[in-house]
């Protein structure tokens, strides 16, 4: 096919025209500004092609052209428009085409913002031409998207039903823009590197690349929990799936980079550790790809074991092995102005935090490790429990809440311990009360009892810190409409950090809440059977049978009754092109808890059916605290105001 053919020889130019312009803007880096100007035209030309072969791939799905292997496999005739659109990140070769693209804009972006392509560092556009060419070579020799099939099906097969859900129109497309966004940070690191310019300077671009990167990459992991709650059946959000992990481990090292970043910024010291954070960061979502597509650890979203994996195993061990010998190199700019001589300081604290976040991080990349360790060993994969996670990561995951709601109270240099404690007996105060509270209400389990008194201590602490800048606003004369505004307005980066640290209060009650005082029950009901789960009463009201063109449809009606008196729908689908079974769950949500009803299987023509019934506390919260998180960090990204303060 001709539209094949071109999509597939624009990424062979592609290639071509990122490897010439990396080696362009390495030559002439301070020699030639002709080099360098069509090093730049490169890059743009690149980018064009690319968004030839994205528009040329939507064409095909959208077209349904079977011939080609890749819109065989994730479409078919009766596919919705938009799942036919979503098929174009659904499979290895459209999500690293969207990988490769995503980085060519930001590319793009990142040059504009400093007055043009060659204004832009070159050795940091020539490490973001690299990445490029490396995308574009797998996709040219490994996992073309535009391979042809040696016949022309009728139909095809269709997308995966389990990705036939909102959630997955949107959560591949917010990891990818992370992990993307990501390359930026990390170009500006190594090239600072290589040209030993490591003031904080560059940091203040990095930062905002790296917030970006590390919202969407936040709002991606959320919006994957969602889609896991409400598409799975399991009733549960996050499993400590490997393909979960690898999201998350760059999340958390993309965090503590950002208050790293801080310090430098103010302090002049972690220069070396941030860095390296730059550098785990993007090379961990590189990871997440490796892990994702190589096969090499088995997982519900991992694709089929390739030689893809190879591929990224060794680019990021180039890449690692270049930044180490170049920090060796530049070690003595790498110094810090200044040495940590309090405990009690803002830096000490950030560095603690640091610490409490990259061990988090390892602990979930062992666990993710794991199964392929124990196959290199023992010859056969064994997964971690997830017991290990919880007993691991839980206490080190409390002491970073307990420090979100101490940080702010600590100065730069030195904090006088009595100014200190004046600060936080208020907070401290109410966290008592609250888990004194709790115990009396009849809360017993010691893990609830101090995370629900963690989770009241940080709220105050925060809270405190908005009521402080709110009263200074209104006493200089302002109404408190004007005084809110006006205080995120001048100091939006501040505040957004601060609702940032809000919304992990909230997810940290959330998941506290549904994962400690779940209940749970499998049950089989028949006709006009009731059934009581967690003050809920159930009765079963029959199963009704409905055949489309993809799927055979089977909807069961649950009358509930005790707070309110709702129906609940359950749904269980067989889909022909898959051969398996998807469950659509019912909800009923309130902010105290989600009654969530799977329909599991059924016998004699749906007169007895069986049921996974789940009551989940205080989950809502977790949803709230994201929809927080992602309001918090575009205040924080939001451009200053003439005159205002980040």
């Amino acid at each position: 096919m001709v539209v094949a053919e071109i999509g597939h020889w624009s990424l062979v130019l592609v290639l071509i025209a990122t490897l010439g312009a990396a080696v362009a803007f390495i030559v002439g880096a301070g020699r030639s500004t002709r080099l360098l100007a069509g090093a730049g035209k490169a890059l743009i030309a690149s980018w064009v092609l690319i968004t030839l072969a994205i528009v040329i791939l939507t064409y095909a799905l959208l077209a349904r052209q079977f011939p080609i292997k890749y819109v065989y496999e994730h479409t078919s005739i009766t596919l919705p428009l938009v799942y036919t659109l979503s098929a174009l990140w659904a499979g290895q070769e459209g999500s690293l085409l969207l990988w490769l693209w995503l980085v060519a804009g930001f590319t793009l972006v990142a040059a504009r913002r400093r007055a043009g392509l060659t204004g832009l560092h070159p050795y940091a556009l020539a490490v973001l031409s690299i990445i490029q060419a490396f995308f574009a070579a797998v996709l040219v020799f490994e996992s073309n998207p535009f391979t042809l099939l040696p016949e022309t099906p009728s139909d095809g097969f269709g997308l995966n039903p389990l990705l036939q859900n909102v959630g997955m129109v949107v959560h591949p497309p917010l990891i990818f823009i992370g992990y993307a966004a990501f390359a930026v940070p990390f170009a500006l690191s190594v090239a600072n590197l290589i040209a030993g310019c490591l003031d904080s300077g560059w940091l203040r671009s990095a930062r905002q690349w790296g917030l970006f990167a590390w919202g969407a990459l936040g709002a991606g992991i959320l919006v994957g929990a969602w889609w896991a709650y409400r598409e799975l059946g399991w009733g549960g959000y996050w499993s400590w799936d490997p393909v979960e992990n690898a999201s998350l481990i760059p999340w958390l090292t993309g965090t503590a980079r950002l208050h790293a970043t801080m310090a430098e910024e103010q302090r002049g010291v972690f220069r070396a550790w941030n860095v390296a954070l730059v550098t785990a960061t993007f090379l961990l979502c590189l990871f997440a790809t490796l892990v994702t597509r190589s096969g090499f650890i088995q997982s519900v979203h991992a694709f089929g074991r390739s030689r893809i994996g190879y591929y990224f195993l060794g680019f990021i061990a180039v890449w690692l092995l270049l930044v180490v010998i170049l920090a060796v190199l530049r070690r003595r700019e790498l110094s810090s102005r200044h040495e940590l001589r309090d405990l009690f300081s803002r830096e000490s604290g950030l560095l603690l935090s640091n610490l409490l976040l990259v061990g988090v991080a390892l602990a979930v990349l062992l666990g993710t490790l794991f199964p392929a360790l124990m196959e290199i060993v023992h010859g056969t994969q064994a997964a971690l429990e997830q017991a290990f996670y919880e007993r691991v990561i839980s206490p080190l995951a409390l002491t970073v809440i307990v420090l979100m709601g101490v940080c702010p109270w600590l100065v730069w240099g030195r904090t006088q311990p009595e100014i200190l404690s004046r600060k936080l007996v208020g907070p401290a105060g109410v966290a008592l009360l609250v888990t004194v509270g709790l115990v009396i209400g009849g809360v017993r389990r010691v893990f609830a009892v101090v995370s629900f008194g963690v989770c009241a201590f940080v709220a105050i602490s925060i809270l405190s810190e908005f009521a402080r800048g709110f009263t200074i606003r209104r006493q200089s004369g302002e109404n408190p409409t004007q005084a809110l505004v006006r205080l995120f307005g001048k100091a939006r980066h501040r505040y957004g950090g601060y609702l940032v640290h809000l919304s992990i209060v909230l997810i940290s009650i959330g998941i506290t809440g549904s994962s400690v005082y779940k209940v749970e029950r499998l049950v089989a009901l028949d006709w006009g059977e009731a059934v009581t789960v967690g003050g809920y009463t159930l009765t079963y009201e029959g199963l009704q049978f409905e055949t489309l063109p993809d799927k055979e449809l089977a909807r069961a009606t649950l009358r509930v009754s005790g707070h309110q008196r709702v129906v609940l729908s359950p749904e269980l689908n067989y889909y022909h092109n898959m051969k398996q079974q998807v469950s659509e769950v019912a909800v009923l949500s309130s902010l105290k808890e989600d009654l969530y009803v799977a329909l599991v299987g059924w016998d004699n023509y749906g007169e007895l059916a069986s049921f996974l019934i789940l009551v989940n506390p205080l989950v809502t919260w977790l949803w709230i605290g994201g929809g927080l998180m992602i309001s918090g960090t575009i205040i924080a990204l939001w451009p200053k105001t003439a005159g205002g303060q980040r």
